[in-house]
């Protein structure tokens, strides 16, 4: 890559992280940028876009000084090859990763006789929820060491530490694949050419805030991952055949992830499983038309958005946290 292309990656990653950081400060430029990548991000905060902006702009910045002056000349490609090699252990990290969150959210389910398919929110101190299509166990353990170490985030930024004590320590793996990947994902980007670097760098970004937030379901995670696996099968000189490999691979993903969401779903109730219970709970309008223990069966009308917003006040105060069944089909 000549000096070109070298000056254009340190300007654009600078920009990338500029707009981070303006993102972060400007309150005036948050819910733009937050409606305008949601698709890509699904963030209700600017906390995944941030990321975004400063993991790709640190990518492409390292990546051409690693180009220009060979400061990790031990470990830099020599080839391609080698370049496709590094790629590999990127997306082994990475499914790893998205395999051991799935393991921890089975486990804590196992733990207290709930359902694989439902949502745990937990209610103290903060509301904090995850489920096996959109995880936060890993961005809990993140949140849990920031707040070990007292640092302070805007109130809007969610870290989501209230699970964590219900969590697998295993969740701290995050402190582990995720610098990993991010060293493997720059050392692959070179030897490459200039357009299929920014293409990494772009997709690695992603496939990182999906191991933080959102596991291997979400947007970020299925856009990033398909990303990666379509420039490991990518060959010169290009042919589509290429890519058909990685999208049967990202098709099986979404399929798989649509079954579980679908076959899931309880559509004529909702099933609550209280955690620690503390007092009777007056359901303020909901049908409640079975108790057994610290299950409730309740008759509901609104999409599961507005159940749960409702849920939160009502149990706020009440219990714990709780494990509820979803219902795919309340959303149209």
């Amino acid at each position: 890559m000549d000096k070109w292309y070298i000056n254009r990656f340190t300007l654009i990653g600078a920009i990338l992280i500029l707009l981070g950081l303006m993102v972060y400060q400007l309150q005036f430029l948050q819910v733009t940028a937050i409606s305008l990548f949601y698709p890509l991000l699904l963030g209700s905060s600017e906390g995944k876009l941030v990321l975004f902006f400063i993991i790709m702009g640190s990518l492409l910045i390292l990546n051409s000084l690693i180009s220009h002056i060979k400061i990790a000349s031990k470990f830099a490609a020599e080839d391609v090859g080698d370049s496709r090699r590094y790629l590999k252990y990127a997306v082994i990290l990475i499914l790893i990763t998205y395999m051991v969150g799935i393991i921890i959210e089975i486990s804590l389910r196992a733990n207290y006789g709930a359902s694989l398919f439902t949502v745990f929110v937990t209610l103290n101190p903060d509301v904090s929820s995850t489920s096996i299509m959109h995880s936060h166990v890993f961005k809990s353990a993140l949140g849990s060491i920031l707040n070990t170490l007292g640092a302070v985030l805007p109130s809007n930024i969610h870290t989501g530490d209230s699970l964590f004590k219900y969590i697998s320590p295993l969740a701290y793996l995050i402190v582990i694949t995720l610098p990993l990947t991010f060293i493997t994902s720059l050392l692959s980007m070179d030897r490459r050419m200039w357009h299929y670097r920014i293409i990494m760098a772009f997709a690695a970004s992603l496939a990182m805030i999906g191991m933080i937030d959102g596991g291997l379901f979400s947007n970020p995670a299925i856009i990033g991952f398909a990303g990666l696996i379509g420039m490991y099968f990518i060959r010169e000189p290009f042919s589509p055949k290429n890519l058909v490999i990685p999208t049967l691979i990202v098709l099986l993903i979404i399929i798989a992830g649509l079954s579980i969401e679908i076959g899931g779903s309880h559509q004529d109730n909702h099933q609550i499983t209280l955690i620690n219970q503390v007092q009777p709970i007056d359901w303020n309008g909901y049908q409640v038309e079975k108790i057994e223990n610290s299950t409730y069966i309740l008759h509901y009308k609104d999409n599961d958005r507005k159940n749960l917003l409702n849920l939160f006040n009502i149990l706020k105060g009440q219990s714990d946290g709780f494990f509820i069944t979803w219902n795919f089909y309340s959303y149209f």
